[in-house]
């Protein structure tokens, strides 16, 4: 069976964001413990927004742009190659710090908003 680039490094995304899952259950604090905050899957979500960047950023190649052709010592189908393979790589951290930031601010969101429930601001 045969796979695309673009397929394993999404492959890759994902068990690089499986991993750091579990890294975050083994980081948690005993007032997390008190609670069992729902959790979902974002990897679908973030991934159709990482997967758009790639295209918004691969369109954005300039052969008038001197960092995009190494200075011009790259033809044009070598910069464009390079400048994909560049954006590829970006995305991999992006997909990465996107999951990480969502995951956080979720989970402070909604305890926070526990808090306030647990203290009757919603009487």
């Amino acid at each position: 069976m045969k796979i695309t680039k673009r397929q394993l490094r999404r492959i890759i995304k994902e068990e690089k964001s499986r991993i750091l899952l579990e890294q975050e259950d083994d980081i948690v604090t005993p007032a997390a413990t008190d609670h069992h905050w729902p959790r979902i899957d974002w990897s679908t979500s973030i991934g159709e927004i990482v997967d758009k960047w790639i295209d918004m950023e691969e369109k954005t190649f300039d052969t008038g742009d001197p960092s995009m052709t190494q200075d011009g010592e790259l033809s044009t189908v070598e910069a464009k190659q390079w400048w994909a393979q560049q954006v590829e790589a970006a995305s991999l951290d992006l997909d990465n710090e996107l999951t990480l930031r969502v995951r956080k601010a979720t989970l402070s969101a909604m305890k926070e908003i526990t808090e306030k429930l647990v203290n009757g601001e919603y009487a």
